[in-house]
């Protein structure tokens, strides 16, 4: 039986790597889309570098894989702080990263996604669902890739694809916070880890076929953040 196919954004660490692992763990073929892979990534069937908001680039590698039986959007970039001291540039970057490359993508593998009767998941976060103080950029675009799935669901599911919006909190082990002045608090219960959203992706695919969970939230047991040390 030929494998079934999977692209991943994001890929090369965090979220995404570790969704790209599970996926290969579970009979997929996974192309991998993320700027440095690490040394310990021998279960892709390709690892393509690039930066997802190089379109022209991104739409030409993704043409060449056929079929397409699942996309998982899971690359992100965040800036944290008061909403008048985030730049314009970084602004723009979060914009193209978390919400334009995700709609691009999916919206050019439509038609190969209904040939196979796939699925998209994109990788939110809880911040869709929420005020956000210090994070009022990231958190409205991650609403608005959020509104998109679930829009994108209404109009796709009579051609049997299905789209699920994963809403991952507080996340150890990414680079998501590289420019935070905070972590997830290092107690027990206080972070996930990547492993703990692929294991929810991982459900979500294995599900009967027919049903479909659109939207779930994944998140630690407690709510604690630590100060970044100088």
């Amino acid at each position: 039986m030929e494998l079934k196919t999977a692209i991943v954004t994001g890929a090369s660490s965090g979220i995404g790597f570790a969704i790209s692992k599970m996926l290969s763990e579970e009979g997929y073929k996974v192309y991998g889309i993320g700027r440095v892979f690490p040394e310990d990534s021998d279960f892709f069937e390709k690892k393509i570098s690039l930066d997802v908001r190089d379109t022209d680039t991104l739409l030409q590698k993704v043409s060449e894989i056929k079929p397409v039986d699942l996309l998982v959007n899971a690359a992100g970039s965040a800036y944290y702080g008061l909403a008048e001291s985030i730049t314009p540039e970084q602004i723009s970057e979060m914009c193209r990263t978390d919400f334009e490359a995700p709609v691009i993508l999916t919206s050019s593998l439509i038609p190969r996604l209904k040939e196979t009767k796939g699925m998209v998941i994109n990788i939110a976060s809880v911040t869709s669902t929420r005020i956000n103080t210090h994070g009022a950029v990231y958190g409205a675009l991650k609403a608005g890739l959020r509104s998109y799935s679930r829009s994108l669901f209404e109009e796709v599911r009579k051609t049997g694809i299905r789209v699920v919006t994963v809403c991952p909190d507080l996340t150890a082990d990414t680079k998501l916070y590289r420019n935070a002045d905070f972590t997830p608090a290092d107690e027990d219960g206080c972070f996930l880890l990547p492993e703990d959203t692929a294991e929810c992706v991982r459900d979500i695919i294995n599900m009967r076929e027919g049903s479909v969970v659109t939207e779930v939230e994944v998140r630690p047991q407690f709510n604690r953040i630590a100060k970044k040390k100088n």
